[in-house]
């Protein structure tokens, strides 16, 4: 388990399961256009091993998942209530991200614990609409132990020459084992 396997993990869990249904980008820029909206961008900016010991290379990792949540809403014709709007998707949508990052089966697995949990929202009325962008980080711990930094690599075992040790006086006994290609 490293950033990247939980980067996909959190990307899977995502997909197809909030408003932003199949638009879930990683790794992607963060220039987005308001024909996608809206969208969700997945990166792992921070990656904290804490060492369980001296001995092997044993870890608590916390890795911090950034979900970027994008969308624009237009004002109404008789009403300029285009923020309020942005501002209620913008919740919805972190409501949807929740529950369905923390309720993968997939990923809860594979992990410790969300250790943390951060979200905020902006909202800009600077273009046409109102844009709006949810800014949630989602602390994953888990354990990373020698397999993931010690890949062994050996030769391939062709075969095993076993003899045993008699008295004095007894016949040599061995076996030979020879290992199919």
């Amino acid at each position: 388990m490293n950033a990247a396997a939980i980067r996909q993990l959190v990307i899977s869990a995502l997909a197809g399961k909030t408003d932003a249904e199949d638009r879930v980008y990683s790794p992607r820029d963060l220039s987005t256009t308001e024909d996608i909206y809206p969208a969700i961008l997945v990166q792992t900016p921070f990656d904290l091993k804490n060492s369980l010991g001296r001995n092997a290379p044993q870890f608590n990792t916390v890795t911090t998942v950034r979900i970027t949540g994008r969308l624009q809403e237009l004002d109404d014709i008789a009403e300029d209530n285009g923020a309020v709007k942005a501002e209620e998707s913008l919740e919805q949508l972190r409501e949807q991200i929740e529950r369905a990052v923390i309720n993968s089966y997939d990923l809860t697995r594979q992990i410790q614990q969300f250790l943390q949990i951060r979200s905020t929202i902006g909202i800009n009325a600077a273009g046409e609409g109102h844009t709006a962008q949810l800014l949630m980080e989602l602390d994953i711990e888990y354990y990373q132990g020698p397999e993931e930094f010690y890949p062994i690599e050996a030769d391939p075992l062709q075969g095993i020459d076993v003899t045993i040790i008699e008295p004095d006086g007894t016949q040599q006994v061995g076996v030979t084992i020879d290992l199919p290609q």
